[in-house]
């Protein structure tokens, strides 16, 4: 099962607050939800979201049951100098901003406001909004390995940008776009008469992926030099053209240091090297008891992209049948891979992106 970064954040603080040396069999206990929230405003167009939940109960046999989606609150975004925006109910758990124009703005500071219908109010520290330089340019490189039915080979996207200098400077990275897929296809109906039964269409789409891991940097060894991070592994499951967007985000330092103990406590080992383990502590509290926090952070951020269309032309088709055939399912592709999209045309944005042909 996979795990949002919150949820990872959640079992570690649990997992410190149970756990022990040696294997024994404590009685039972419990511990309350604990309020979790996502959220981020960012110089891009709004609208912007908020996701909240309670953690969930735990029972000391190390056992998380299902988060809990908050619904009955009253969230609100609101500036250093007193605009603010409200939050409507989108889904489960899920929040957007209604005023189309209240937007990031670099140089002022934000901060989340959510509201409890049992009385508690729960509030951000102000974020401020820094520059981020802009992406100079995406390099492109083919890893050509694989794992057998686990992952095939892959494009691996880095990003270059120039730091700039004299500065304290702290960088998040994100990125999506869409993939080629392959399937079987599915009869259709095509020519005159229509060959019905014997025709197989619908065998190639574009499949919608993004990825979630966090990707952080601080300029504290290259102040003021280029940048080079990766940022994100495109598989190759089919030929065609990936169609991929990188994000790059200005962060304040308490978000990076944020980000970075999170890294810090699940990349452990289980070395005597290894840093000890730590509650972590976001940015959002109760305005009536400090002590009591909140899960996650809320972040505030000037966004640069880029979006590019890579096409690896040196793929062979017999090549990818041998190494990527376990990856082609059965039926029509856009409804047999979630999140695809008709090959038949670019997903929507690209028109204008930078074109990168891999020979």
């Amino acid at each position: 099962m996979d795990l949002s970064p919150l949820q990872y954040i959640t079992l570690w603080i649990l997992f410190l607050l149970f756990s022990c040396i040696r294997k024994v069999d404590p009685p039972i206990r419990t511990v309350s939800p604990i309020l979790v929230v996502e959220g981020w405003i960012t110089t891009d167009p709004a609208p912007y979201q908020i996701k909240l939940s309670y953690s969930g109960q735990y029972a000391a046999a190390f056992q998380l049951t299902d988060k809990q989606f908050i619904s009955d609150v009253h969230v609100r975004i609101e500036d250093d100098l007193g605009h603010s925006t409200s939050c409507a109910w989108l889904s489960e758990g899920n929040y957007q901003t209604t005023d189309s124009g209240f937007v990031g703005l670099v140089g002022r500071s934000y901060r989340l406001i959510i509201q409890l219908s049992n009385g508690k109010t729960y509030s951000s520290s102000p974020e401020k909004i820094e520059q981020v330089p802009p992406i100079d340019s995406v390099s492109v490189l083919y890893d050509s390995t694989y794992i057998t039915d686990i992952r095939p080979t892959q494009l691996v996207l880095s990003v270059h940008t120039h730091d700039a200098a004299g500065t304290q400077n702290y960088y998040r990275w994100t990125a999506s776009g869409y993939i080629p897929r392959r399937s079987s296809g599915a009869p259709c109906s095509i020519g005159s008469p229509p060959c019905g039964m014997e025709c197989m269409c619908y065998a190639f789409c574009v499949q919608y992926l993004s990825n979630d891991r966090i990707n952080i940097f601080a300029d504290q060894f290259t102040d003021g030099n280029e940048i080079v991070q990766p940022v994100f592994y495109s598989p190759i499951y089919w030929m065609g053209v990936h169609f991929i967007q990188v994000n790059q985000y200005s962060i304040s330092r308490p978000a990076y240091e944020f980000w970075q103990a999170f890294l810090d406590q699940t990349n452990r080992t289980g070395s005597i090297l290894d840093p000890l383990p730590a509650s972590l502590t976001g940015n959002i509290y109760n305005i009536a008891d400090s002590g009591d926090r909140a899960l996650g952070y809320f972040s505030a951020s000037m966004v640069a992209s880029k979006k590019v269309k890579i096409t690896p032309e040196f793929l062979q088709e017999y090549y990818l049948r041998s190494i990527a055939g376990a990856y082609i399912k059965q039926g029509d592709c856009q409804y047999v891979f979630p999140d695809a999209l008709n090959d038949d045309e670019s997903p929507p944005g690209w028109e204008t992106a930078e074109s990168i042909e891999l020979k």
